[in-house]
């Protein structure tokens, strides 16, 4: 494609200047002229990035605000590749990521000023507070469109991998471009939305959703931090449309029922995607926002779009994540590698308008993640008689609390790090707050550490929402005839003792 996302929000920022465009919840307020102006000037900024191994690299650790979105726009423009980091990821975490995607430049700001300096230190990187920036006051018009650039790298998605270390998941122009279309296509955003940015927006899905709505013209309205009275209150009177994780709801409902259950009046349009939405809280959704449609898909960083369903009182299926989504070609496997059909369980893979270009500098991984032209999930699947796809298992060692992925294996090699754990194994265990919280059995050696040790040592390591809040011990861990640890069992076990850890 000659015109990318960037492109399409600067030709938005001529087409209508005076127009609202972003409004920081309690903050600043930019028209699309003055969004144009803000481009500009962070384009300046990262324009001079040195290249790395994999080319120019900027990380990008913001928080919740207009420079989130516009950075993404600012480094196309500038011809960078945009690295996003997880604002809650420890300090060596994200070193790991600056190594393996060798960026050389990391625009941060606010809250994050000293984690940054901290990750970066002693790299060939150089550190810019975006806040210092200026904003130009006048900016010309760009020539856009000079070259097709739709196969080179825009974005790159940092996942935890199986191994426990991170990957960089790929996003080219085109895919990025198209899956923003797809979005506007099947969600039918317009410019008359106004689009409700309540995460935090170093996910993709946030950010993505912002740049979509600018894309098309929207009113964009972005919370600093989530907080369920303030994205009730904006549900109710200004914002139209929005993406949240079924822990958001949670707390949506909780915050509605304490307020006596009063009816919400802007809501058109809720998403929400990263864990099932049980039937019980969606029937609750429906009923706080009696004029929106609730709808769920489903999708993974590598995967995108892959099923969506606008939601039915009448028609609530357990655990289905909807019709496969427009442009999206998904298919189930089984063991033995052949196609499942109609009532079969089997894993889900999915083929789209662009492909998935792969991992960085990752080349094994790359083809380990296809099937027969199809891009695998790890999740396991099963297509129903009318169509819709409902999950009932994970292949892949994935436990999603409140929205976010983390992989057992990746909390397990924390763990066999303290002297005193000889072995351990992590589940996902349910949760009625954060869908589900992790839980560790341990084989210890003596002196035992208590809780508060486990506690500290973890969180010295790992992101908070990696940190397990429940642990037991055992002299053994539950393993089958070939060794291989039974986690089923140790479910049992941690959902049968153990004390859970408020964190």
């Amino acid at each position: 494609m000659l015109l990318g996302i960037a492109d399409s929000i600067v030709l938005r920022c001529f087409a209508s200047p005076e127009r609202t465009a972003i409004e920081v919840v309690g903050g600043v307020s930019l028209t699309y002229g003055e969004v144009w102006r803000r481009i500009r000037g962070l384009a300046d900024a990262v324009s001079g990035c040195a290249a790395g191994r994999h080319g120019r690299m900027v990380a990008l650790l913001l928080p919740n605000g207009a420079d989130a979105a516009l950075a993404l726009a600012a480094c196309q423009i500038a011809g960078v590749v945009a690295v996003p980091l997880n604002g809650r990821l420890t300090a060596p975490e994200m070193r790991h990521i600056l190594i393996d995607a060798d960026c050389r430049l990391l625009l941060t700001a606010g809250q994050f000023l000293g984690i940054a300096r901290q990750a970066a230190s002693g790299l060939p990187l150089e550190v810019i507070d975006a806040a210092a920036l200026p904003t130009p006051a006048h900016a010309a018009r760009p020539e856009l469109g000079r070259r097709d650039a739709g196969a080179e790298p825009c974005v790159v998605g940092y996942t935890s991998g199986t191994t426990g270390f991170p990957k960089g998941a790929v996003y080219t122009h085109d895919y990025y471009t198209m899956n923003n279309y797809r979005w506007g296509w099947a969600f039918g955003l317009s410019g008359e939305h106004v689009v409700l940015i309540a995460g935090p927006m170093f996910h993709i899905s946030y950010a993505g959703f912002a740049l979509a709505g600018l894309t098309i013209g929207a009113r964009v309205r972005i919370m600093p931090e989530f907080s369920a009275a303030m994205a009730l209150d904006e549900l109710d009177r200004h914002c139209s449309f929005a993406f949240l994780v079924p822990t958001m709801l949670r707390m949506l409902a909780d915050e509605w029922e304490q307020r006596g259950r009063p009816p919400m009046g802007a809501a058109r349009h809720l998403i929400s995607a990263g864990a099932p939405v049980t039937a019980s809280l969606l029937r609750t959704i429906m009923q706080m926002f009696p004029a929106a449609k609730i709808a769920e898909m489903y999708g993974w960083t590598e995967g995108s779009f892959a099923t969506y369903e606008v939601k039915q009182a009448d028609d609530l299926l357990p655990n289905s994540v909807g019709w496969p989504a427009l442009g999206a070609d998904v298919a189930l496997f089984g063991e033995d590698g052949e196609p499942c059909g109609v009532g079969v369980a089997g894993e889900i893979g999915v083929r789209g308008p662009v492909p998935f270009a792969g991992y960085l500098g990752n080349p094994e991984a790359t083809a380990a993640a296809f099937h027969r032209g199809y891009l695998m999930s790890g999740d396991i699947g099963v297509f129903q008689p009318d169509g819709r796809l409902c999950l009932v298992d994970r292949k892949k060692d994935v436990i999603i609390t409140g929205g976010e992925n983390v992989y057992t294996m990746e909390v397990e090699r924390v763990l066999l790090e303290h002297p005193a754990v000889r072995e351990c194994a992590v589940v996902g265990l349910p949760d009625e707050r954060w869908g589900e919280r992790i839980g560790a059995l341990l084989v210890v050696d003596d002196p035992a550490p208590d809780t508060r040790q486990l506690l500290e040592f973890c969180r010295s390591r790992l992101a908070g929402y990696k940190v397990p809040r429940q642990f037991a011990f055992a002299s053994e861990l539950p393993r089958n005839s070939m060794g291989k640890v039974q986690k089923a069992r140790v479910a049992e076990h941690l959902s049968g003792s153990g004390r859970v850890c408020n964190q």
